[in-house]
């Protein structure tokens, strides 16, 4: 047991099971991806990483129970009558791994109903209501015929992945799938038994659960995921879903507590953003445990042990379950038990690893994957990732923000003699303003990491020296990585003397008035124009293309949006031709002028990469390997820096 986090490794029992720790390997990827090509690289190192991870159970995600009505995307079927089935052992290995690794392995049976993507060739969606979709497809209402079919699919494919191996299954009864579409009054208004009060709602899931434990035994886990509120108008909140799972506690061994619907992921909370609370479910998930007898388990946004203990301790739950996390760092359990917190990397809820619902992008799903914060996942050059340095050499890091800490830190780990010369008197880079910055705590976790894995090696740190090309050449590098960042664009802009760059508002906010325009509403000046708009400031953001915040990640994009509409104005289509002390003019695209008043005017119209500093000391670095790497190749995101960075020392042999 861990002193530090006494609770969360404490042994646990479920069902006929002990758990050895109070945390869970959330179901994320679909078992389907395990003979889909594009995603089985994916699929297979996510699940060998968490398997290693330490986690007392690890859950494969979402896979449908029938490839007629239940599925939601075009993969490869799976025959579950079938153990020869492709699935089958591919499947078998992945459990084979988490259980050698002590963990118990579990899958999430799912069925979509009336959300099924249209598949031209294959059946209609089914639900609990007969209607016509907004896309035009039909809905076919499910008489008693059908609930009886879908019950033997939940059963037939639990005795699938139980000859697979599996210790048990979650069954998916929240996000608006279709047992969920059964239970909430929102999508259930049928006038015969199954619609109407909740006890009738719940009967057809509470039929299907119970065949499932009856068919696969006490020793089997049987595992619910619910929502414990739809986060929607006129949706299903925590009071009936506590009553739900008082009915069903008797048929199974864990309920799992999240949030909202998968067909509003980012408002309803389902996928919690930056700007959600960490922990956003526990209130919830408190309410069910003291409702039932059963252990249960939260979801959503926990990022740190600190966190996970308390809400242990306070008897908010009896399991944490972390999801995006365990992308973020699959370690987080081995770290938190060894008492190596502090080297946990947090996630930050940025959308890199999720770029929407697979239906909305299934013709180009492998590229859009990706984290922010660790450059080994969905990383697949095997060449670079097994590569071994022939001997230690000596590498000179110039930059000493984000990219040039991460590859200081590779190459240090690889065994080389690292030295970091940052022209600065602290690392962190343009990272630094998350010091301050009202949303980004994680960000600046992240960034504080970094300096601390720094400051822990045997890095030579060198500041305030801005290197020359003399220096270059008289240092002896047997490899150069050059990480010399960027710099704001000056827009030609008459008056832009009278503007300030949006990144030194951070150095000082009395310095900026009541009354703030923000030319340039890319990602930067909207997350800007929000800080200020938190800290009381009446902030307009203007953009002369046809949205903001184009620059930034689909599901983060819905997020932060969400959040400017509640606090600030922007307007689009319109470009600042003139900025005076007071205000700016504006043209919009009939040609209209307009002046804008404003107490301060900020400028956030993109960065641009020191092209030429990189190229002079790329020049002078003659005989040997430069890699240039993050915001001097162009203006880039910190996944892209880490990564580049990542594999800037990885190439070093």
């Amino acid at each position: 047991m861990s002193r530090k986090f006494p609770n969360l490794f404490s042994s646990i029992n479920v069902g006929t099971h002990t758990y050895k720790n109070r945390i869970i390997a959330a179901p994320i990827y679909c078992g389907t991806f395990a003979t889909f090509p594009p995603l089985s690289p994916m699929f297979f190192q996510a699940f060998e990483a968490r398997a290693k991870g330490g986690y007392a159970q690890v859950t494969i995600g979402e896979t449908p129970v029938d490839f007629e009505y239940a599925n939601r995307e075009p993969f490869p079927p799976i025959d579950y009558t079938d153990y020869n089935d492709p699935a089958f052992g591919k499947l078998k290995k992945v459990v084979d791994n988490i259980k050698s690794n002590g963990g118990m392995a579990l899958i999430e049976l799912c069925h979509c109903g009336e959300s099924k993507l249209f598949i031209p060739g294959l059946k209609n969606p089914i639900g609990p209501m007969g209607y016509v979709r907004e896309d035009g497809v039909e809905v076919q209402a499910m008489d008693e015929v059908l609930m009886q079919k879908v019950i033997a699919n939940f059963v037939i494919s639990a005795k699938f992945m139980k000859a697979a191996g599996f210790d048990g299954v979650m069954i998916h009864a929240g996000h608006g799938w279709l047992i969920h579409q059964f239970l909430s009054s929102r999508t259930n208004a049928r006038t015969d038994e199954y619609g109407g009060s909740l006890a009738n709602r719940a009967k057809f899931p509470i039929q299907l659960i119970k065949s499932v434990r009856d068919a696969m035994g006490k020793d089997f886990i049987v595992e619910i995921r619910v929502s414990g509120d739809e986060r929607i108008e006129n949706g299903m909140g925590i009071e009936e879903v506590t009553e739900f799972c008082k009915m069903v506690e008797e048929f199974a061994d864990i309920i799992h507590v999240s949030v909202g619907l998968y067909r509003n992921p980012i408002l309803s909370g389902q996928f919690s953003s930056m700007f959600e609370p960490h922990g956003l479910n526990a209130e919830m998930s408190e309410a069910i445990k003291k409702a039932v007898s059963i252990p249960v388990a939260v979801v959503g946004g926990i990022n740190s042990p600190e966190l996970a203990e308390k809400l242990i301790l306070e008897g908010k739950c009896d399991f944490v379950a972390l999801a995006r996390q365990l992308t973020a760092d699959s370690e987080f359990a081995n770290k938190a038990e060894a008492g190596n917190a502090e080297d946990i990397t947090p996630c930050l809820r940025c959308y890199k690893c999720f770029p929407g619902p697979l239906e909305d992008n299934i013709d180009d799903l492998a590229s859009l994957f990706g984290c922010t914060v660790n450059p080994e996942a969905f990383y697949y050059d095997t060449n670079v990732l097994n590569s071994k340095p022939s001997g230690s050499r000596n590498v000179l890091v110039i930059g000493g923000g984000i990219a040039g800490m991460e590859a200081a830190i590779v190459a240090a780990d690889r065994g080389h003699k690292v030295t970091l010369v940052e022209k600065s008197d602290s690392l962190g880079g343009l990272l630094k303003f998350t010091d301050t910055d009202a949303h980004k705590d994680d960000l600046r976790a992240f960034k504080d990491l970094l300096v601390r894995r720094v400051n822990k090696r045997d890095i030579k740190v060198v500041f305030g020296k801005e290197v020359t090309t003399v220096d270059i050449r008289s240092f002896g590098a047997d490899a150069v990585i050059l990480a010399v960042g960027s710099a704001p664009i000056m827009p030609a802009i008459n008056g832009i003397e009278n503007a300030i760059k949006a990144l030194q508002v951070y150095d000082d906010l009395n310095k900026v008035g009541q009354r703030v325009i923000m030319v340039g509403g890319g990602l930067v000046g909207c997350e800007v124009g929000l800080h200020l708009a938190e800290h009381g400031r009446n902030v307009t953001i203007i953009e002369m293309g046809d949205k903001v915040a184009p620059d930034c990640y689909p599901m983060h994009r819905l997020a932060l949006v969400h959040e400017m509409d509640k606090m600030l104005h922007y307007r689009t289509s319109v470009k600042c031709t003139a900025i005076a002390p007071n205000g700016v003019t504006v043209v919009d695209r009939t040609g209209k002028e307009e002046f804008m008043v404003a107490d301060t005017v900020i400028y956030a119209l993109g960065m641009q990469a020191n092209k030429a500093t990189a190229e002079s000391l790329r020049t002078a670095a003659v005989g040997v390997p430069v890699y240039e790497i993050g915001d001097c190749v162009r203006a880039a995101k910190v996944y892209e820096a880490l990564r580049e960075g990542f594999v800037a020392a990885m190439s070093i042999l």
